[in-house]
């Protein structure tokens, strides 16, 4: 969930799916403006670790993405200025990926990324002429909220039983401490008010303690048969009385089915639910209007979906790219703005032609 979770926010009534622009007269005669849709900004042509992992909106000309999932070459950072996407220097190393960004403005961005096997995860920072290295950590963050420069917090939990975790850290400027709690990410309102996620369960942090809801009975239920583990897999919270939170059934091979949760500051209930497999990624967006954004990516050959959730109701948007020719991994809302930014990569059906690409919703 940026996300910011820089690149990450959300709301409570709905915006329409993307859909193909159309102008229609008005009454007086004159003409409509065009209605918003998706479509690619920004191509670059790469071998199968390319695709665009993680955006970071920092105005509304102003943005940063992270290209690379780390398997054959390092990561790499495109800046948007100008009105153009150019490669811009960065810092990124071979078998890391970038999995969360954030910023508070074009000069203070913050980049995230996971190691594989041997690698060590590392928090990034770009002060408005380069990037430097913040924090290095032994085990895998899964997870970010960039809130001030002051205020960072980053999440992880163990992937399998036995392997060490990396537990929530917050950063205040100049300390890094632990907080006690492994969660697999979540959403922070301020230095000691926090939402997280583990399995069926959310938790929330008021500065002294962390407090578990069980949502099991609002999760898809578990399918007989099948290995399936249904569990909480994203949070954004706005306030202590709107949080919302995404739900998985992680049915195994097809995944899915997704559920989106609110809470209203006194119960949790489920507005939403749909067939749509794997995903979401945690790096959802507000629509501005008071809808969600939701990536899904889907497994290798199959559907992937980029959802939108409005006024209780998920509804795939049209890309510009068939459902199997594309994937979409992150998205973050422009500033100020309906707008959006998106990241992934278009491919062949076989993955033999990968191409990354960013696309905006304007």
């Amino acid at each position: 969930m940026m996300r910011t979770r820089a690149w990450i926010a959300a709301g409570a009534a709905g915006l329409l799916t993307a859909g193909v622009a159309t102008a229609a007269s008005a009454a007086d005669g004159g003409p409509r403006a065009a209605a918003p849709r998706w479509h690619i900004v920004e191509s670059v042509k790469t071998d199968i670790s390319g695709e665009f992992t993680a955006i970071a909106a920092t105005g509304k000309t102003t943005a940063w993405a992270f290209d690379g999932t780390g398997n054959t070459i390092a990561p790499r950072a495109y800046e948007l200025s100008g009105g153009k996407w150019a490669k811009a220097p960065f810092i990124g190393k071979l078998d890391e990926e970038v999995i969360a960004a954030g910023a508070t403005s074009p000069s203070d961005v913050w980049a995230f990324t996971q190691g594989f096997g041997s690698a060590k995860s590392r928090v990034l920072r770009w002060n408005g002429s380069k990037w430097s290295v913040v924090k290095t950590f032994a085990d895998e963050i899964d997870d970010a909220t960039v809130l001030a420069a002051n205020d960072i917090w980053v999440f992880g939990e163990a992937a399998f039983p036995l392997q060490p975790a990396l537990g929530v850290w917050h950063y205040n400027g100049s300390t890094w401490t632990q907080v006690s709690k492994n969660l697999q990410g979540g959403s922070a309102l301020s230095a000691t008010d926090v939402w997280g996620f583990s399995g069926a369960d959310v938790e929330h942090w008021t500065g002294g303690k962390w407090v578990a809801t069980p949502v099991k009975s609002l999760l898809p239920p578990v399918i007989p048969g099948p290995l399936n583990d249904p569990q909480v897999v994203g949070i954004l919270a706005y306030s202590d009385s709107n949080v919302y939170a995404l739900g998985n059934g992680v049915a195994e091979d097809e995944g899915g089915p997704v559920v989106v949760l609110h809470y209203n500051g006194h119960t949790w209930a489920k507005l939403a639910e749909g067939e749509y497999g794997f995903g979401p990624s945690p790096q959802f967006s507000t629509d501005g209007t008071g809808g969600l954004w939701l990536p899904m990516q889907g497994p290798v050959s199959g559907l992937s979906y980029l959802l939108h959730y409005a006024a209780g109701k998920l509804t795939p948007a049209v890309l510009p790219v068939g459902a199997r020719g594309i994937t979409i991994d992150s998205v973050a809302r422009i500033p100020g703005t309906t707008q959006q930014l998106a990241g992934g990569s278009t491919h062949s059906a076989d993955n033999s032609d990968v191409v990354a690409v960013l696309l905006q919703y304007s």
